[in-house]
């Protein structure tokens, strides 16, 4: 009967545990397809209800699932008078899934229903992004460009639970 030790089978474990190291780093890796420089939540302002204006916010995770949303500015009364109510705003966003090639940050909108796969393959936001401020440059599906820059390193938790939500639709 053949005995085997450890050490006569210790190179080829070693080398079976070092392939199955590396076969889990690149998996891992290959989730992962954003920088954490990028991932977090970005806008035009830090509450889409913030100023006069209509706000953007984009947030995203390192795999590159995120979501867009923007808001109209607040309406305004024909008479000018403030009654003191809360500003209601229209608020609209979609799924996407984002990029990055260098400094370029491309996000498509990701359909969750079949027959809106045309819209959102036509459906393209490009951002450049500046390190040195750092803000995302975009231009959406409007062409209108916004600046965003980030206010978290990472999404809010409701926006978590809904890329959960994308993430599953979209496989």
């Amino acid at each position: 009967m053949e005995r085997h030790s450890w050490r006569a089978s210790a190179p080829g474990k070693r080398i079976a545990l070092l392939a199955c190291m590396l076969a889990w780093h690149a998996a891992v890796a290959a989730a992962d397809i954003l920088p954490a420089k990028l991932t977090g939540t970005w806008g035009t302002a830090e509450s889409l209800y913030e100023g006069k204006a209509g706000q953007s916010q984009m947030h995203l995770d390192a795999d590159g699932y995120g979501v867009v949303v923007g808001s109209t500015p607040p309406p305004q009364r024909i008479d000018g008078k403030d009654d003191g109510g809360p500003e209601v705003r229209a608020i609209i966003g979609f799924p996407l899934r984002a990029t990055l090639d260098g400094t370029t940050l491309t996000a498509r909108m990701v359909a969750l229903d079949p027959k809106d796969a045309e819209e959102a393959r036509r459906t393209l936001t490009t951002c450049r992004y500046d390190e040195a401020s750092p803000t995302l440059t975009c231009v959406g599906p409007g062409r209108k460009s916004v600046v965003m820059k980030r206010y978290s390193e990472t999404v809010p938790a409701e926006v978590a639970r809904t890329l959960e939500q994308v993430r599953s639709a979209a496989k």
